[in-house]
């Protein structure tokens, strides 16, 4: 089985206090040794990942975003990818596949990105990051996952099993080749980051786009 390790950044304006619900408290206590009350956590909205083609010249398909929702529930957010315990901000308590009507993708297709709700317990030392998050200079967001299959565009086959001889970005009897990440096995954590790629418009929204990885065979 091939491990690909995705890295994905999104500006989306997407880090911005949200008023919890007593539905909202609820979830978040599902994560929780004691109860918080509403007073003592800061709620924001984020954009993981969607289906449009990056820079890399990959893309989710909507399938992968729907399991993704499911398995980045509980997942927790950190910066840099930087699994150090001490980097740890915030933990995600809902997510949910969101469609953007009249917007198409790249490849046609309907938009899609998968939405996440995460929670932080607001504390003395972390004041400032919620401010900054508010004031908008924390927006940047990258997601690590682990993808079953990368499916090239053109003829279907998985470059996780060998090359197809088709090249990103060129044009095969009018088709553009880019690589289709589907099948996700397991979510690892979303990071707040510095550096965005690709830049795309909706409204007063922003979202830009990375993504890294290499893969590895595991047992």
């Amino acid at each position: 089985m091939i491990r690909k390790k995705n890295k994905k950044n999104y500006k989306e304006g997407n880090a911005k206090s949200e008023t919890v619900s007593g539905e909202e408290l609820e979830k978040i206590n599902n994560y929780v040794r004691e109860p918080l009350t509403e007073d003592k956590v800061f709620v924001l909205r984020v954009a993981l990942c969607d289906n449009d083609i990056d820079r890399d010249g990959e893309k989710f398909s909507s399938g992968a975003l729907r399991k993704l929702a499911e398995l980045f529930k509980g997942r927790t957010g950190i910066f840099d990818h930087d699994p150090k315990s001490s980097k740890q901000t915030a933990r995600i308590f809902d997510t949910w596949v969101e469609t953007l009507p009249g917007k198409i993708t790249t490849d046609g297709e309907v938009y899609r990105r998968l939405m996440a709700k995460a929670y932080m317990v607001r504390t003395a030392s972390n004041g400032d990051l919620i401010s900054e998050i508010q004031g908008g200079i924390k927006k940047e967001g990258s997601v690590s996952c682990t993808m079953g299959k990368k499916l090239c565009s053109v003829c279907g086959a998985d470059m996780y099993k060998g090359s197809c001889g088709h090249e990103k970005g060129g044009e095969y009897g009018g088709m553009l080749c880019y690589h289709i990440l589907d099948e996700p096995l397991e979510a690892y954590e979303w990071s707040f980051v510095a550096v965005p790629a690709q830049v795309q418009k909706n409204g007063t929204e922003s979202l830009a786009t990375r993504r890294d990885g290499n893969a590895r065979n595991t047992i």
